[in-house]
């Protein structure tokens, strides 16, 4: 299965049970946001489980709350952020307090993949 849906705020790669997502240039992701996006994948996966890779190649924020309502409400079981920016490890740092599932940072969209499909296994 291969996806592809666009948000106000960003877009979004369905592939197999990993969403690969790249957010707009100074978006902020909050609560109704979030849960537009979740309630797409829910809708595409039935139930079934799948992972979130965030693609930071732009600069946005996040409400770390969102992770809160993820983790409890949804079939998501694990986030993967692609980054090389050192930022990024800070903000990550914080945002894996929120969410009580897997949660790492990788360098590249291939380990952070790997990673997932290791995960959802």
């Amino acid at each position: 299965m291969k996806i592809t849906k666009e948000f106000e705020f960003g877009k979004i790669h369905i592939e197999d049970n990993i969403v690969i997502g790249v957010m707009n240039e100074g978006s902020h992701i909050d609560p109704l946001s979030n849960r537009l996006l979740l309630s797409y994948c829910e809708e595409i996966f039935e139930k079934k489980p799948f992972a979130y890779l965030s693609y930071r190649k732009n600069s946005y924020s996040v409400d770390p709350t969102v992770y809160i309502d993820a983790a409890n409400h949804y079939g998501l079981k694990a986030i993967a952020v692609v980054s090389q920016n050192s930022l990024s490890e800070t903000n990550v740092a914080i945002e894996k307090q929120f969410f009580n599932q897997p949660f790492e940072i990788f360098k590249t969209t291939d380990e952070a993949k790997n990673w997932l499909t290791q995960v959802l296994i």
